[in-house]
């Protein structure tokens, strides 16, 4: 069984077609139990292939398995198959109050971001990929 990207703030559910926590569209929100498993994976291949995009302009992996270490140990909730950048992701998403040193996470903002606090380097990654998903799905609806 594929487990649903949903992370429990939907928003598709106040009018947006994509949502701003998994990034599916609201049609892929509702439908979801109905999918087969392939139709899943290749949403989910998308969704990392988005953000894996937005994410490696932000920031660099220095080492995946310290930052799977901490992910797992603060309980965030990853796909360990996917992207490590996806993991950094997720960790910021959690924890963007707690993270001081994301090099002993084991990855570092970019350079030309690391101006922005953890929060605000979030609330940006977050929209880019938001707005990359909405044009994914304005350039695949079908006709």
């Amino acid at each position: 069984m594929t487990e649903t990207p949903c992370i429990g703030i939907c928003s598709t559910i106040y009018g947006d077609e994509v949502c701003r926590g998994c990034f599916r569209h609201y049609q892929d929100v509702i439908a979801w139990n109905t999918f087969d498993s392939p139709k899943k994976q290749a949403i989910l291949a998308q969704l990392e292939s988005l953000s894996t995009r937005v994410l490696s302009q932000k920031i660099d992996i220095l080492n995946p398995v310290q930052l799977q270490a901490k992910c797992l140990e603060r309980q965030v909730r990853i796909r360990l198959h996917w992207n490590p950048h996806t993991w950094a992701h997720a960790l910021m998403r959690e924890g963007m109050d707690k993270i001081t040193t994301p090099e002993k996470y084991g990855f570092r903002i970019r350079p030309e971001c690391a101006h922005l606090s953890i929060a605000k380097l979030v609330e940006i990654i977050d929209d880019e990929i938001f707005q990359a998903a909405e044009r994914h799905h304005v350039s695949h609806r079908p006709l």
